[in-house]
């Protein structure tokens, strides 16, 4: 009988046949995964995010607030230079303040002395002079304590002196007006008290006021924003070149329009500042200086022509202060000498002269012919001879003094106009250099 059973497939494999896998994605390296085991991720890309947007940030960062810096040194710089010469204009005035109050102290003293040489009442007008001059001298001496708090101390001492010095001098006319030969002992004593107190502390205070003055027109402020600005605009050239090399462009129209900004702000603060020295250096050297020798030979001829009365108060034993005379009057002659100005060099020779005359009159013991010169108020006395040099010298000194004063304020403009324009171009250039990296920035991106 035969068996119908049929049997198991013939071609039945043992094991089941894994799918075939699917070809992988262009480009992609083929993931074989081993029988039995499940597919892995893998990172498509192993490259790290940029540095580039990071660099640019702190790359804008940098030029902005190194043109705001250079904005504001310049300012500051500027700033404080035209402070100081602000400073100095307040301390020349100062200065000639103080010189004046020396000239109306001897201006007072010459009167007394030569008005006690008439005897008696002093002559109206000569009085007047010498009450003026005292006037004059406490006015400024309130004055130059107001302008100047660190002279107020010593001003006070020497207003103290001051007072002291009428209070003799009236004693001494007191005396002269009744006849008692005492009065000359205390003109005397008055004279050498001014000379030894009162005139010392005005020296040291001209010595202190000259000192800041030229100190404040030596100052320097804007070497500091000089120097920082070049640093700053090779800063802005380095900063050009990597944007060029990384962005393959030639020229970064912002970051170039900022530096060219920052490049003419610190000309414009080297023309001002240039200016400024060369301006300050002339006055240094011609105003100031003249101004400060004028009225050094005015107090030297003051002095002069009051130890010429007090030589004839003394008859017969004024030799040293005819020899103090001398030597007043050989310092006018070098003062004069530094200013060079003819008109007052012929006035003191002619009252030189004159001043020659007395001592001749009064060596040759014609007494009373000498005191009428030296009290004379005519032609080719001493008096008038003195008076026309001291009226020519006090306008010299006046018309310097304005020209020192003004010397020193244009700068002084100029600085502050030149601080703002440098504070704006730092501005200008913070912001066109924020766009011009912003641009590169947005492209990146």
């Amino acid at each position: 009988m035969s068996q119908s059973a049929a049997g198991p497939p013939a071609a039945q494999s043992a094991t089941a046949t894994a799918p075939a896998p699917a070809p992988a994605p262009a480009g992609r390296p083929a993931v074989v995964v081993p029988a039995g085991q499940s597919a892995v991720a893998v990172p498509t890309s192993t490259e790290q995010p940029s540095l580039t947007p990071r660099r640019l940030r702190q790359l804008m960062v940098a030029l902005v607030v190194g043109a705001l810096l250079f904005g504001v040194l310049g300012a500051v710089g500027l700033g404080l230079q035209a402070y100081a010469l602000g400073k100095a204009d307040e301390n020349t005035a100062q200065l000639i303040r103080v010189q004046e109050i020396q000239t109306n102290l001897l201006t007072a003293d010459a009167t007394a002395t030569n008005a006690f040489l008439v005897g008696g009442l002093e002559p109206p007008a000569q009085r007047e002079t010498y009450d003026n001059a005292i006037s004059t001298v406490n006015r400024l001496i309130v004055d130059a304590s107001d302008a100047q708090p660190a002279d107020a101390e010593v001003l006070q001492a020497l207003n103290t002196q001051v007072n002291l010095y009428t209070v003799a001098i009236e004693e001494a006319r007191a005396n002269n007006r009744q006849g008692f030969p005492v009065g000359a002992q205390y003109l005397r004593e008055a004279s050498a008290q001014l000379r030894t107190d009162a005139l010392p502390i005005l020296d040291n205070l001209v010595a202190a006021n000259t000192e800041r003055a030229d100190r404040e027109m030596a100052a320097t402020h804007p070497l500091l924003f000089q120097i920082a600005g070049v640093m700053i605009l090779i800063g802005y050239v380095l900063a050009m070149i990597w944007l060029a090399r990384r962005f393959k462009r030639t020229i970064n129209v912002g970051v170039l329009i900022a530096g060219i900004t920052l490049l003419l702000s610190l000309i414009i603060g080297g023309i001002v500042v240039s200016a400024t020295g060369s301006t300050v250096n002339g006055l240094r050297g011609g105003d100031f200086t003249n101004v400060t020798a004028a009225a050094e030979a005015r107090i030297e001829a003051g002095d002069a022509k009051s130890n010429e009365s007090l030589t004839l108060i003394a008859r017969g034993s004024g030799a040293a202060f005819e020899k103090a005379w001398q030597e007043s009057s050989a310092e006018v002659a070098n003062q004069l000498q530094e200013l060079r100005v003819a008109d007052l060099t012929r006035s003191w020779t002619a009252y030189n002269a004159v001043h020659a005359e007395i001592r001749k009159l009064d060596d040759n013991g014609s007494w009373d012919e000498a005191v009428a010169v030296a009290t004379g108020t005519g032609a080719n006395t001493s008096n008038q001879t003195f008076n026309a040099f001291d009226a020519a010298l006090a306008t010299y000194i006046s018309d310097t003094a304005q020209d020192t004063r003004s010397g020193l304020n244009g700068p002084g403009v100029a600085l502050i106009i030149g601080a703002g324009l440098i504070f704006a171009g730092g501005i200008v250039a913070a912001a066109f250099a924020r766009r011009g990296v912003a641009v590169r920035l947005r492209e990146y991106q």
